[in-house]
């Protein structure tokens, strides 16, 4: 019995480490798609403002100044609401993954309980 024992316990620990190692790439991963959104949006909004600090500096009324400002500030808003729409789904199919992650797991240590606790009923009877 404690053979069996000890056999689950040294399964169950493998699973967890290798567990744990799916949660770190899983976060990695993650990690990088959400900077890789979050350069693309300041990339985007430091176009462009750029884009519209030209057609000020040319502006010879303040009307027009003031409508690209508006413009200016409807397109960053634009970009940051798609941004986080895209970090939304991003961090969705995060949780997918350790949903999936979770489930796994749950079943092995299941699968591996009871082995012990048959076993153990054998021996007592």
């Amino acid at each position: 019995m404690q053979k069996d024992i000890l056999e689950n316990f040294q399964k169950l620990t493998q699973l967890s480490l290798e567990n744990f190692k799916k949660l770190g790439e899983t976060n990695l991963l993650i990690g990088e798609k959400l900077l890789q959104e979050q350069v693309e949006l300041t990339n985007a909004l430091i176009e462009a403002a750029s884009e519209k600090a030209e057609d000020v500096a040319d502006a010879k009324d303040l009307k027009d100044v003031a409508s690209w400002q508006a413009e200016l500030a409807q397109e960053c808003a634009k970009k940051v609401v798609e941004s986080g729409r895209a970090c939304a789904d991003i961090v969705a199919e995060a949780g997918k993954v350790y949903t999936s992650l979770f489930e796994t797991t749950l079943k092995a240590a299941n699968g591996a309980a009871p082995k012990t606790a048959a076993g153990k009923g054998r021996k007592a009877a």
